[in-house]
């Protein structure tokens, strides 16, 4: 039976007798070294089976295992050797070597244990260790009560502690109360079940520096299954959830003015109506322009511009509470929600506190400008109970405060919201008037009072729509204005006006000029001066042959591209006329800057000139002012025979209006240019 157990054994047993022979070979030790016994019976153990470099450790041990003494038993002797396997693979084998007195003399039972397998789990482990040690995220060990058995340098690295001063404790040393405390129960809920945990947390280091770290939490098992300990990973994610928190805020705000952007305001205002509902409150909201701000922004440089709108917005969040919301939806645009009011009339409160703080000047690259703002208002929930909705009708509202005089607020009404949805027709409409080839071009004769002569002609846009019909210019022309449409109709006019100049002088032969509309939007696009040298060259008319009507609004925009541009042009030769002059902001100043031309009197001063001095003793002034700068004079909108009576006894070189002939169609215009008969304007 002792036999039969020997040979069943997993390990190798051999008995080596006094001279280190092999006497007796298990079938383990067949298998481990890959000798039968009968090979390797009788035969030394140490030569085929050891290498060289371990017979010298190995003969010493069995020498001690095989001289014990007389006064005491033998102790075990074990070692670790590395073996020769038959075909010449070595392996590491532990050997424990036991002594026995066999015939009167001390031999030793040898039990060999293949290692191979613990030599990989030790360096398995070896490798981990290290793996631990230097891993780039916090390693920490705890008991199943919580108390910390073991950290990493990165811990400590992170944390500031050292090990001594957390051995023991429990991770609670890093809260920072800034941690929910349901985090807290539901992590110890989840592990404690036997499952793992993931989640971040608000941590705090010993220095008191806030940092926030991601962990795994998981449960360690004994061999009973029991939870022994809690292994938790920890990576420092600071600088991820800084530029997360970076990301949302840029997300959310305007980064020149840090006021909440448009994402941000719709959502606070959902927020303020759900509550309004709740409560039976109002909500007001205000849409704020500033007026003028792209002159200030185009004449003083962007830079102006920004630090315009940064003043501005301080003075909005002046003139509101704490709990109200003041936003920037782009461009000059601010948004003011006024939230749980009572009744709408601390919304008349905030309306005259922004009229007064834009009353006020700015101070701006060294200027003090004063930039006024206009106010348009829609009231939860009379004018809308969608934010989309109240938005359009605060825009609305904002839209007519503009047209009645800006520096001014308006309620939105009924009224509003059709003339919008009626702004918003016209300018679906005209997106595509010039595709569908719905405009065409009007000449108004302009007639040289003194040689009784059709000497010019003014090109006027109009357009026929087949939904709108006829739409007057002063109804498209400023939506055209808004939207950028101005710029490709404006090349579009002028084209058309130089190609019909070149047909009449092929056909009559004479020296007449045709005048065109340039918007100053048209003025601020790259490449004006070479689309009018192209467009000359393509229809073949002289340069002098052109003038170009432009007011006294782009005169004012004192920006480099815009005095460029006029420079080019007029080196061109391109003649230039002051439209509408002495209607806006004085631009004397500029009349010596520039070869002007031309200078017409705008038709509200020639309407009253025959019946109130007033008005006829400016007009004689600008004509009087006109002549002294070497300029022509031409008074427009003469609608009676009284008015050009008027405009020939004052020195007037050129007049136009509906009494001389109304805007015509270019085959009506040949048609009367070729019939004109001179007349004599001399008063009778």
């Amino acid at each position: 039976m002792l036999f039969s157990v020997v040979h069943t054994a997993h390990d190798a047993i051999v008995l080596l007798d006094h001279n280190g022979c092999v006497g007796f070979w298990n079938k383990a030790a067949e298998s481990m070294f890959g000798y039968r016994a009968e090979e390797i019976l009788g035969r030394a153990f140490a030569p085929p089976l050891l290498p060289a470099v371990h017979r010298a450790a190995y003969a010493q041990y069995l020498a001690c295992a095989q001289s014990p003494g007389d006064q005491h038993e033998p102790e075990t002797q074990t070692l670790v050797l590395e073996a020769i396997h038959n075909d010449g693979t070595p392996f590491p084998i532990e050997c424990s070597l036991a002594p026995v007195r066999l015939e009167g003399r001390w031999s030793a039972i040898a039990i060999f244990r293949d290692a191979t397998e613990r030599r990989r789990t030790e360096a398995d482990l070896r490798k981990l260790s290290r793996a631990v040690e230097q891993s780039p995220v916090s390693v920490v060990i705890t008991n199943v009560d919580g108390a910390i058995e073991y950290v990493n340098p990165k811990f400590l690295e992170l944390t500031g502690y050292t090990a001594k001063e957390v051995i023991g404790q429990t991770p609670s040393i890093l809260k920072s109360g800034l941690t929910s405390d349901a985090t807290y129960t539901d992590l110890w809920k989840t592990i404690i079940s036997g499952r793992e945990w993931r989640g971040e947390f608000r941590n705090r280091k010993k220095n008191g520096e806030l940092f926030w770290e991601y962990a795994s939490i998981s449960p360690i098992t004994g061999f009973d299954g029991a939870i022994s300990h809690f292994l938790a990973v920890k990576e420092d994610i600071t600088v991820r959830k800084l530029y997360e928190e970076q990301l949302l805020h840029q997300a959310h705000f305007d980064q020149l003015t840090e006021l909440p952007n448009r994402l941000l305001a719709l959502d606070r205002l959902s927020q303020a109506l759900h509550r309004a509902h709740r409560n039976n409150h109002f909500v007001a909201l205000m849409f704020v322009d500033l007026d003028n701000f792209k002159t200030v922004n185009d004449t003083l440089g962007h830079a102006a511009g920004d630090s315009l709108l940064v003043s501005a917005a301080l003075r909005l969040r002046g003139c509101v509470r704490s709990t109200d919301t003041v936003a920037r939806l782009g461009g000059d645009e601010f948004l003011i929600i006024l939230v749980d009011l009572s009744s709408t009339a601390g919304c008349e409160v905030v309306n005259h506190k922004i009229l007064d703080v834009f009353s006020q000047p700015f101070q701006l690259e060294g200027h003090e400008l004063v930039v006024t703002a206009s106010v348009g208002v829609a009231v939860y929930p009379s004018d809308g109970e969608d934010p989309h909705v109240l938005l359009r009708n605060a825009d609305a509202a904002l839209y007519r405060a503009k047209e009645q005089g800006r520096h001014t607020y308006r309620f939105f009404t009924v009224e509003m919201n059709l003339r919008a949805l009626e702004r918003l027709n016209l300018e679906s409409q005209l997106r595509y008037a010039q595709e569908r080839e719905e405009f065409t071009v009007h000449f108004q004769p302009i007639i040289d009072l003194r040689l009784n002569a059709i000497v010019g002609a003014e090109a006027l846009l109009r357009w026929n729509n087949a939904q709108l019909g006829s739409v007057p210019p002063d109804r498209f022309i400023p939506i055209a204005e808004d939207t950028g449409l101005i710029v490709p109709m404006g090349e579009w006019v002028l084209r058309r006006a130089c190609q019909q100049l070149a047909d009449w002088r092929a056909m009559f032969g004479n020296s007449l000029c045709v005048s065109v509309n340039v918007s100053p939007r048209q003025f601020r696009e790259t490449g004006f001066t070479q689309t009018v040298a192209r467009i000359l060259n393509e229809t073949g008319i002289r340069a002098k042959f052109l003038e170009l009507e432009v007011t006294e609004r782009l005169l004012l925009d004192d920006s480099p591209q815009t005095t460029e541009t006029l420079r080019e042009l007029i080196r061109m030769g391109v003649n230039f006329a002051i439209d509408d002059f002495g209607t806006g902001h004085s631009a004397l100043s500029y009349l010596k800057r520039f070869t002007f031309h031309a200078l017409k009197i705008d038709r509200s001063f020639l309407h009253d000139a025959t019946t109130n001095s007033g008005a006829a003793a400016l007009a004689t002034a600008i004509i009087a002012m006109a002549h002294s700068l070497g300029l022509k004079v031409i008074g427009e909108g003469a609608e009676t025979k009284s008015q050009v009576e008027f405009l020939y006894a004052e020195g007037c070189d050129m007049a136009q209006g509906y009494y001389l002939s109304q805007p015509l169609p270019s085959d009506h215009f040949a048609e009367f240019l070729s019939g004109y008969t001179c007349q004599s304007y001399a008063g009778a």
